[in-house]
């Protein structure tokens, strides 16, 4: 079984719900792949999208047109938008990274029309798993991975996935609700979410980080392909899909 990327991009997409004319925003959008499947969902709904990330890099990664509209913002200060801006805030994978992760929940909550939703996508990178042989050598290199914060990170918590609810829901600014849609594959081939993620994990060894040698890499990775030719391998790895809709207040300034 060869998984791919739709089964949890449809799982985003069936959470999601639009008014005519939406404002949307995609933070830490990368290459507006996101912003694009919203706008392919909801074809008739969206007026405006705006993608924002730390660097314009991956901005060339794939084709965008009106009403996409990408921008250079650091998410974790302020987001330099009106209050009450936009229907629906997106984010996946950019929450473990912020370290205010209070002050950016604020800011979600500022940027929403009252009634708007927000919708945040986290991978559990502590759930994550391999089957193979060498158990001890793959729990240490996923865990190694996981913890191991990168250059552009401000922060990282590999538990993000499971705290995403709490974070969001302890604010008081939103009905909560919280789903989680695991990946899971049995096949390593070249372009599966495992086999990419084999790979990413390599950084450990290319930057000289110390958290993994590059036989203990090696020998990781030969884990995998055995186990694929055995029919034994499996890959898993937990996304959850928080969803909160800004409460809307009364005259004093209580939610309602």
């Amino acid at each position: 079984m060869k998984m791919n990327q739709s089964t949890l991009n449809q799982a985003i997409y069936e959470t999601i719900s639009l008014p005519d004319h939406a404002s949307i925003i995609d933070l830490g959008c990368r290459n507006a792949g996101y912003l694009n499947g919203i706008i392919e969902t909801f074809p008739d709904k969206v007026v405006k999208a705006i993608g924002v990330d730390v660097t314009d890099k991956n901005f060339g990664g794939i084709p965008y047109c009106p009403p996409v509209e990408l921008k250079v913002m650091n998410c974790a200060e302020q987001i330099a938008f009106e209050d009450n801006t936009f229907d629906l805030v997106f984010a996946k994978d950019m929450l473990e990274c912020i370290t205010d992760k209070t002050g950016l929940v604020k800011e979600i909550n500022r940027i929403l029309k009252p009634g708007g939703m927000v919708i945040c996508v986290n991978a559990d990178y502590d759930s994550t798993i391999y089957n193979g042989e060498n158990k001890d050598l793959i729990t240490k290199a996923l865990h190694a991975y996981a913890i191991t914060k990168q250059g552009w990170m401000d922060d990282i918590d590999s538990w993000m996935g499971r705290r995403t609810y709490s974070v969001f829901h302890q604010s008081g600014f939103f009905e909560s609700s919280v789903f989680v849609h695991s990946v899971i594959e049995t096949e390593y081939t070249e372009g599966s979410f495992g086999y990419e993620y084999s790979r990413h994990i390599g950084w450990l060894v290319e930057k000289d980080t110390g958290a993994l040698t590059k036989e203990e890499y090696d020998e990781f990775i030969c884990n995998l392909i055995d186990a694929d030719k055995a029919g034994s391998y499996l890959y898993s790895k937990p996304y959850y899909i928080y969803k909160g809709i800004k409460m809307k207040q009364d005259s004093g300034g209580t939610n309602i």
